[in-house]
């Protein structure tokens, strides 16, 4: 299995060329099925990866029994094959129960 997370989708170079490497060909030779979700755990919407919203994302997270990966919208999450690889140009915390 093939996945690539993000946040806001193909938000930069980096991001892009996760998706080509996971597609192994040019994505207007590819057909994808795209399952839009996302989870908001912030007051009013979306968090920017500062200070503040890192420190309830651990508040979160804590309650979580799995890892967890807070996010910004320049970073995603690559799975390939149950391996995970964080694609980043910006900010991002593993949080681990």
């Amino acid at each position: 299995m093939k996945l690539l997370l993000t946040s806001s989708g193909i938000a930069n170079k980096s991001i892009r060329d996760a998706l080509l490497g996971l597609l192994g060909k040019p994505i207007e030779e590819s057909s994808a099925l795209v399952i839009p979700t996302a989870i908001y755990p912030f007051p009013g919407g979306a968090g920017h990866a500062d200070h503040q919203d890192m420190a309830i994302a651990e508040q979160w997270a804590a309650r979580i029994p799995a890892p967890t990966y807070a996010i910004d919208d320049q970073t995603a999450i690559k799975v390939t094959d149950g391996n995970v690889e964080v694609v980043s140009e910006g900010h991002w915390r593993l949080f681990t129960p």
